[in-house]
């Protein structure tokens, strides 16, 4: 299935029409949270997003390397970037938890393709 979400608006606003509260509605909300507090101006795609995240924190982004940004590089100018970091820990604790899923392309896609398949029922 091709995925038609490219943007955090257009998840946004399936997840804000998804009424009911499940896990994965959960981690979706963690990922935007980062996305929202990621300090590029403007950055509403998700590609875009997740290439700049990898940049930062590592590729394959893992627990491990989002803690070691953490530690090491508090300031005031990586404060957003930590924040964010912070919920993709989160997200990715939460889908480790309830779906045995780490892999953060994975926890994204299986995030698009539910929300994907979301749009196509929403009123």
């Amino acid at each position: 299935m091709e995925n038609k979400i490219t943007t955090n608006l257009e998840l946004y606003d399936l997840v804000e029409l998804h009424t009911t509260s499940n896990k994965i509605k959960q981690i979706a909300e963690l990922f935007l949270t980062a996305m929202n507090d990621w300090p590029t101006f403007n950055l509403n795609e998700i590609t875009d997003f997740i290439k700049e995240v990898k940049e930062y924190f590592g590729s394959p982004l893992t627990l491990e390397k989002i803690d070691a940004k953490n530690r090491n590089e508090i300031d005031e100018v990586n404060f957003w970037r930590i924040e964010s970091g912070s919920s993709i820990a989160e997200m990715i604790e939460l889908s480790k938890l309830y779906f045995n899923e780490t892999d953060f392309d994975k926890i994204v896609s299986d995030i698009l393709i539910y929300y994907s398949k979301k749009e196509i029922s929403k009123p």
